[in-house]
């Protein structure tokens, strides 16, 4: 694989993430919107313990990011990788996957937050995760230089 696709490679992936990513803006306008329209909203169940909450979804955002992190070293690790440098085509479908499994998690995260926040009014606790799922989005854009050591690795492996 040449430099130049890699290139327009990791350019589609930057749209989808940043597609991604505006749904974090979406988001935080409707929790800013009901913050300030709604004054006194305290949530959809204001009376349950705001501690279990936050244990639930935190923990259903860490078993994402911890999910993002193996699905990312196993997709790319040189076994993986070198039995797809045969087919250019499935290799670009491996990558690409791989990118988009990132961005599910990166907004399953995101949803926890929007949860969290609806359920018990929780903005603090919803800039937390929203800032975690924009990190799994960063982190899921794979630079030049790793995707060039990746498929190098994985043809030394073959």
């Amino acid at each position: 694989m040449d430099r130049e696709f890699l290139i327009s490679f990791r350019r589609t992936c930057v749209m989808i993430a940043v597609f991604a990513g505006s749904f974090i803006a979406v988001y935080a306008g409707v929790v800013a919107l009901t913050k300030f329209v709604y004054i006194y909203f305290r949530g959809f169940i204001p009376e349950f313990n705001e501690n279990i909450l936050r244990v639930i979804f935190y923990a259903l955002a860490f078993c994402s990011f911890a999910a993002f992190r193996v699905v990312f070293k196993k997709r790319y690790s040189a076994e993986k990788l070198g039995a797809r440098l045969k087919d250019p085509d499935g290799l670009v479908r491996y990558l690409l996957m791989t990118h988009v499994i990132g961005m599910a998690l990166a907004e399953s995260v995101l949803i926890c937050a929007f949860f969290l926040f609806f359920l018990s009014a929780m903005y603090v606790d919803f800039i937390i995760l929203a800032l975690l799922s924009a990190a799994i989005i960063f982190m899921s854009v794979p630079g030049l230089n790793f995707l060039e050591s990746k498929i190098k690795d994985a043809s030394k492996a073959r």
